[in-house]
């Protein structure tokens, strides 16, 4: 008996698998964190749409006032009652179970395709 193994199908298969759980579980991340971000003219919210980069799982906030906003103490709940310093952490410290349980399962779910 004779077993033939196409390493290059099965990298890229998993390749494949993982860019697509990273760009669902990254576009939960960033609805969930967005959910405790502090909101005015929804400037800063609309910026991680546009900047945040699904694919590789990185989320940005770009604006001129991101940075100070993420650490401001100071929080207008007017808007957005959820809103906190640190928003990331926030959503990161309520939902990081459910983020890897999301890669998990979608990572299965496209490894049998």
């Amino acid at each position: 008996m004779k077993v033939t193994f196409n390493m290059t199908a099965a990298k890229e298969k998993i390749e494949n698998a993982s860019q697509k759980a990273v760009f669902i579980v990254t576009q939960q991340a960033l609805k969930d964190c967005n959910y405790y971000c502090k909101q005015d003219t929804s400037e800063l919210i609309n910026s991680s749409i546009l900047h945040s980069d699904f694919e590789n799982g990185i989320l940005v906030w770009q604006t001129p006032y991101a940075r100070h906003q993420y650490y401001l103490d100071n929080t207008r709940k007017d808007k957005n009652p959820n809103a906190c310093k640190m928003w990331a952490h926030a959503a990161h410290a309520k939902h990081k179970k459910e983020w890897f349980d999301m890669m998990e399962k979608a990572f299965r779910e496209f490894a049998k395709e």
